[in-house]
């Protein structure tokens, strides 16, 4: 997400703060009997609020308040769940001969082949995301119990490192995850 994304986030999470914490503070005001609550609900219409279900257009302007409140969840539900998938780059080995452009997925994929037939790694995943305006090969290895993590780290940082020559000017940044399994207890 990038930071615009996040700023409105936090923009409207703040502003959802302030609405519910307004309202829980004069409820409980009401309910402990705070002069400043009952004043605050003296500046509400009552009449207004009492008789609005007897309206003719109650019912439309429900319709309405749902359709907008409904777009508006949307719009919050897809800026938070959109993630980029990373299209293929061209190499700064191109020339006048021809283009060289490698997806980096399909290199994130052949980073996650060869950690997955090692022995102690059950299994090995990849993705090819943007990630808060940040290109990122993400790898998730999920080892054996039994596994040498420090020979893990230094296959991952060769493996870092052939990143970086494949794609040579370009700021794509690896990212390993590695999961244990937990040891399984004899009888």
């Amino acid at each position: 997400m990038n930071r615009g994304k996040a700023g409105f986030d936090r923009f409207i999470t703040f502003l959802l703060f302030l609405v519910f914490a307004g309202l829980a503070t004069w409820g409980i005001g009401l309910a402990v009997d705070w002069d400043v609550a009952h004043r605050i609900g003296e500046y509400a219409d009552r009449d207004f609020w009492a008789g609005l279900p007897d309206r003719e257009n109650y019912a439309n302007v429900l319709r309405i308040a749902s359709l907008v409140l409904f777009v508006l969840g949307l719009v919050l539900l897809a800026v938070n769940i959109e993630r980029k998938r990373l299209g293929r780059k061209t190499s700064p080995a191109s020339g006048t001969a021809g283009v060289i452009s490698i997806h980096p997925a399909d290199l994130a994929s052949a980073v996650a082949q060869t950690f997955e037939a090692r022995d102690d790694i059950r299994s090995a995943t990849c993705r090819a995301v943007q990630d808060r305006s940040t290109d990122v090969l993400e790898i998730r290895l999920r080892a054996t119990a039994d596994a040498d993590v420090m020979d893990l780290r230094e296959a991952c940082t060769q493996a870092s490192s052939d990143i970086a020559a494949a794609l040579p000017d370009q700021d794509i940044r690896p990212r390993f995850l590695l999961q244990i399994e937990q040891v399984t207890q004899g009888n």
